[in-house]
């Protein structure tokens, strides 16, 4: 059971935004297929304005948007006028995963009470933790913005807490955040600062309180600044104006006059708490040489003097420093603890000193490393290709991103250690002796902050599957669980697909078309691309590229990179049905009519959308459509000329329609009080029963249309719904024709069944589920099992049911005669 306070407590607010203007940083490591830039890119251009920008504070006006549909609504249903058009959509299941979890990038834990701890996900939010990382439940998501970076409390009062908002690590911008939030009541709510709301604090990637004064706070941001607060963030003064992106700041937990800031290239200290800085960086006797590299810093707690700088040069190197004299000594280089393939220490990079030693510290590239002499020796400690590998987690994940202590720690009865990385947290009891496959537990347990791409289900619901963001391809067997998805390895997986008639056949990918099949129900996977010739490559196919399963013949496969590729023989063979446009776009949509395989449409990236009627022979681009990413395609299954087309970007044109096969196209975003908010579009769905209702996932939900997208609404806040709300969703899918299921980032996956109608007889004696051979008896259940929009057909009757309760819009529809409730 998916462990919830209140019915808000599923909603998350994710990203808006990433930079396209990102370090060249290659796969980690051939297994894992994992590129912090590419992905950052690609979600930058899938976000882009006709200009190439995004317009900032998109997300936050896009949520205001929301919040008055949402008033809207309310009064509409205070005053019994149920116009709502959430077509058919009511109560949602978090199918998980409860044993994954995802990306974050904070860690905090209560000084006293150290089994309430807190993570911050970069797209799922706050979320806490009662008994030391055992379980966690979803807090705080009335926050505008919960892209986390970082928590931290204030050591005078402990209800008092700052999270900040923003993942900007790559580059200038990043996950678009909303600046600090502030806590009074322990984290239960949380407040923007409104000190915080301009640009200088969209990104804000570190924060760090004074150890003993309260309301003193430093803050890293993208903007180039560190800045200081003495009042609690009421107010803030720019202390410093840093070299490149700021990314770090700490104070020493004993001198706190001391502190050390790092950023995308260099590094500081200051010897007045935060007031004035110098730079370590600058290449003079005792200093560190330029060119650094994003640098990470940290005080040995045991000591007024020692301090090191974890910096991403040569491959990873440690520094070791003196407080006050400023004189550093280069401990390590060549070890190349943050490389793969390639060294991607701008995006994972932790360093943590034991607080009873100096000379034992830490370091996370993509591993862990520990070194006992100062960062002389580094023994590897984790291996993250066994994080799960198929079975339990044996190791720490991959990319790590945050190192915290226990408050007990001692060094010696006490030796816990936290880890953050992509894969959420991972504790090591004792970090003298944790090993690459020893000594780690994995704390996921209901940390429902997946990053999905794309999902796919068995049409009897036994099998979903779904690619997602450094955890590969994801497989759900309901019958064992929400707590037992299963994930052969780590790494980013995209699309995901399941043969419909034979669901042992699995399709799935790793980054830039890499196709992938599974003949076990995807117990394991094979390369198939043979004659795919844009497969594993990132200048011929997007990071995450598309592919679609004929639904006429499931072992036909449509893929595109710049070319469009189909097999006939489930990848075996692919054969290139159209070669590149002339400029070169990258295929990002595919779907394949209903009835006519022959009919496919293609979207690109920069906006080309083009269709064929006779498998590929000849293709026919579509006019006067917005020159932007195209985030998705559907046909409509009952009439193959009706074709709806996504296109990215925070603006109010991204839904179309045509009803003649493209010949003539129609902006469907809805008018007046009924229309779309300005809001990045990334899927959208027909209702496979009935063409008339619509569904798209944008960045903040679900929204629903009754009539093919005139008029829209948002998915309510009833009583109940725990479901999608708020967070990014990335694909929407079918399981079967009953089941539509949410593949979110940063909230795992979700179902509902929006039903076109439901069915009561009182004659019926047996356990029914509303369907016309088996209705319901009881009206009340019949009522329960609608949504908004669904007609509610009852046999005629004298119906003895007492107080009912009609709280959803939708006709009652008596058959065969009169029908009477008492």
């Amino acid at each position: 059971m998916y462990s919830i306070k209140s019915y808000f407590l599923l909603a998350a607010l994710t990203l808006a935004t990433l930079a396209v203007q990102t370090p060249a940083i290659a796969q980690e490591e051939n297994e894992s297929h994992e590129n912090p830039a590419e992905r950052a890119k690609l979600r930058f251009l899938q976000r882009v304005d006709n200009n190439g920008r995004i317009r900032p504070n998109a997300l936050i006006d896009a949520k205001k948007e929301i919040d008055e549909m949402r008033a809207r609504q309310a009064r509409r249903i205070k005053n019994n006028i149920y116009e709502v058009s959430d077509a058919g959509l009511w109560n949602w299941e978090w199918l998980g995963p409860g044993n994954i979890g995802g990306r974050i990038r904070a860690i905090l834990i209560h000084p006293t009470n150290p089994s309430t701890m807190w993570i911050g996900s970069v797209s799922g939010g706050i979320w806490r933790s009662d008994n030391a990382g055992g379980s966690w439940y979803p807090s705080a998501d009335f926050m505008k913005n919960l892209a986390v970076t970082s928590l931290v409390m204030d050591p005078t009062d402990v209800n008092v807490m700052y999270a900040s908002t923003g993942e900007a690590f790559l580059t200038t911008d990043g996950l678009q955040g909303a600046g600090i939030f502030k806590s009074l009541d322990g984290g239960a709510t949380w407040n923007q600062l409104s000190s915080t709301s301009g640009m200088n604090f969209q990104n804000t990637n570190r924060l760090a309180h004074h150890p003993t004064a309260a309301n003193t706070l430093l803050a890293a941001t993208s903007a180039s600044q560190i800045f200081r607060s003495t009042d609690g963030g009421d107010s803030w003064t720019s202390v410093l104006s840093t070299i490149g992106i700021a990314t770090d700041v700490k104070y020493h937990p004993l001198f706190p006059n001391n502190v050390l800031a790092g950023t995308a290239s260099d590094a500081y200290f200051s010897s007045d708490a935060g007031v004035t800085w110098t730079r370590q960086t600058t290449g003079a006797p005792g200093k560190l040489p330029l060119g650094r590299g994003r640098c990470e810093v940290a005080f040995a707690p045991s000591t007024g003097a020692t301090m090191y700088i974890a910096d991403t040069a040569n491959g990873g190197e440690v520094w070791s420093g003196t407080a006050g004299a400023g004189i550093w000594t280069r401990m390590n280089t060549g070890t190349n603890y943050m490389v793969g393939s390639s060294n991607q220490g701008q995006y994972d990079n932790a360093i943590w000193v034991d607080p009873t030693d100096p000379n034992t510290i830490v370091v996370g590239g993509i591993d862990l490393w520990r070194s006992t002499d100062g960062g002389t020796t580094l023994t590897r400690i984790s291996q993250w290709q066994n994080f799960h590998n198929g079975g339990p987690a044996n190791s720490a994940h991959a990319d790590q991103h945050v190192i915290i202590n226990h408050p007990g720690y001692n060094g010696s009865t006490n030796r816990i250690v936290y880890f953050g990385n992509d894969g959420g947290i991972q504790r090591a009891t004792d970090v003298l002796t944790v090993a690459p496959t020893t000594g780690w537990t994995n704390l996921a347990t209901n940390l429902g902050i997946t990053q999905f791409y794309g999902g796919s289900a068995a049409p009897n619901g036994s099998l979903i599957v779904g690619g997602a963001q450094d955890n590969d391809k994801l497989h759900f067997t309901p019958a064992n669980g929400i707590h037992n998805w299963r994930q052969p390895s780590t790494g980013d997986g995209g699309f995901a697909a399941i043969d419909y008639i034979n669901n042992n056949l699995v399709y799935g990918e790793y980054t830039n078309l890499g196709f992938l099949r599974s003949d076990n129900g995807g117990g394991s996977y094979a390369p198939k691309v043979n004659g795919l010739g844009d497969a594993n490559n990132a200048n011929l196919a997007l990071f995450i590229s598309p592919f679609s399963m004929d639904p006429n013949t499931p072992t036909t496969l449509v893929a595109g990179g710049r070319s469009i590729w189909q097999t006939l023989n489930a990848g075996d063979n692919w054969t290139r049905i159209r070669v590149p446009t002339a400029d070169g776009q990258r295929c990002s949509a595919i779907d394949i009519a209903q009835g006519n395989s022959s009919n496919i449409w293609v979207g690109y990236d920069i906006g080309r959308v083009s269709r064929t009627f006779d498998g590929g022979g000849l293709w026919l681009d579509a006019a006067g459509l917005p020159a932007r990413y195209v985030t998705d395609i559907a046909i409509n299954p009952s009439n193959n000329a009706e074709v709806v087309v996504t296109f990215g970007s925070y603006a109010n044109d991204c839904v179309w329609m045509t009803t003649n096969g493209g010949l003539n196209w129609a902006k469907r975003t809805g008018t007046g009080i009924d229309t779309l908010p300005a809001i990045q579009v990334n899927t959208v769905r027909y209702h496979p029963l009935n063409t008339n209702w619509l569904y798209v996932g944008t960045d903040l939900g679900i929204f629903a249309s009754e009539d093919k997208g005139l008029t829209w609404n948002i998915t309510p806040h009833f009583a109940g719904n725990h479901g999608p709300v708020n967070v990014e969703v990335d694909e929407l899918f079918w399981q079967g024709t009953d089941y539509l299921i949410a593949a979110t980032h940063g909230r795992g996956m979700f179902r509902s069944r929006p039903r076109v109608a439901v069915y009561v007889n009182l004659e019926n004696l047996n356990p029914g589920d509303g369907t016309p051979e088996n209705p319901y008896r009881l009206l009340q259940d019949g009522i329960n099992a609608q949504g908004n929009g669904t007609p509610l057909f009852i046999k005629s009757g004298t119906y003895q049911q007492g107080s009912l309760i009609f709280d959803r819009r939708g006709q009652l529809i008596p058959q065969n005669g009169a029908v009477i409730i008492r």
